[in-house]
């Protein structure tokens, strides 16, 4: 549940998907060192035959493959050990410092792994929510929740703004009720007005004082 003026953070399913994208090249290095080292004796008999056809004995011989097998196999391992734990690092990071706090009047957003990036958005400049689900974030059930503003510097290629990427989808659905009760909402003079209130008022007739009437009279 969302807390208003309080530091929230993207949810627990977006962590496993930051996590799967940060070790994907772990898990492929670490399944092909298995496979490797599982078929390292197969591959030393057959290169080993494969080089005796050729009638190079004596250069490689099938123990001599078979250790070359067991060294990559090894490489792959290491390899992927250090970059799983490379990206479990990062991507816990990424995850604690991306965050947002739903303020009276503004959207804060922060960002970012080691340079990190604070952006606030006033509720007056957003001018719509909308949620997207890619197929791979169905599968993790989270989802792209992107904000339409306006007169806003942090713009994407398409002109909107993908604030949360990727959040739990049923934290996004959150945040969208949120901010769609909040959209237009600015200060004037000390008070919270809706813009279609001050654009009402705005078209009210004025009435001077009957005061002033009598003493231009």
């Amino acid at each position: 549940m969302i807390v208003p003026n309080v530091e929230q953070n993207l949810g627990r399913r977006t962590w496993l998907l930051l996590l799967s994208k940060k070790t994907t090249t772990a898990v492929v290095l670490l399944l092909g060192s298995v496979l490797i080292g599982s078929s390292k004796d197969f591959v030393g008999r057959g290169l080993a035959g494969y080089f005796n056809y050729l009638s190079f004995g004596g250069v490689s011989t099938e123990h001599a493959i078979s250790s070359f097998v067991s060294f990559v196999a090894v490489v792959f391992l290491v390899l992927g050990v250090f970059w799983f734990i490379g990206g479990f690092i990062i991507a816990r990071i990424e995850h604690r410092n991306y965050t947002f706090t739903l303020e009276e009047f503004d959207l804060k957003l922060k960002k970012g792994i080691f340079d990190i990036k604070e952006v606030s958005i006033p509720y007056r400049q957003i001018q719509n929510v909308d949620i997207t689900k890619p197929l791979v974030y169905q599968f993790f059930g989270v989802s792209r929740l992107v904000l339409v503003t306006a007169g806003h510097s942090e713009k994407s290629n398409d002109g909107t703004d993908i604030v949360f990427d990727p959040i739990d989808s049923d934290l996004a659905e959150e945040v969208r009720n949120m901010l769609q009760k909040r959209v237009g909402v600015q200060v004037v003079e000390g008070e919270t007005k809706n813009t279609t209130e001050m654009a009402e008022e705005s078209q009210k007739p004025q009435t001077r004082p009957k005061q002033e009437l009598q003493q231009k009279q």
